[in-house]
């Protein structure tokens, strides 16, 4: 079953869209914070990364830059769901270092997002 890291400090958000991963076949792992989502990826290897930016104790431009940096991680595809628009530094930061997708919170459906996530997982999985 593909697993899915969805990291978000916001428990609405991290909690609605996990349950409808769930909901479409996919095992999903949460975290509040990058760092949090960096000790998750110790215990549960996720396919996909779902990540949030502007998050306390670890952002997610942070977290993503730790895993590009990690040999083992490196090419695991994440997908930006942000409140952020595209002019935001974070953003700019965050598509510098590889992400799949961009999608922001206030325009995104469940039905896109989904269609992203299949889009982006792995074909192994």
């Amino acid at each position: 079953m593909p697993t899915v890291l969805v990291v978000d400090d916001t428990t609405l958000a991290r909690e609605s869209v996990a349950r409808l991963l769930e909901h479409e076949g996919f095992k999903t792992v949460r975290a509040r914070n990058g760092k949090d989502g960096w000790a998750t990826m110790y215990e549960t290897t996720p396919d996909l990364i779902l990540l949030d930016l502007a998050m306390p104790q670890m952002d997610g431009v942070t977290f993503l830059r730790m895993i590009r940096r990690s040999e083992r991680w490196h090419d695991l595809p994440v997908i930006v769901l942000t409140g952020m628009t595209d002019d935001n530094h974070l953003v700019a930061k965050a598509k510098a270092l590889g992400i799949q997708e961009l999608v922001p919170k206030a325009t995104f459906g469940f039905d896109d997002l989904l269609a992203q996530v299949k889009k982006h997982m792995p074909q192994s999985v």
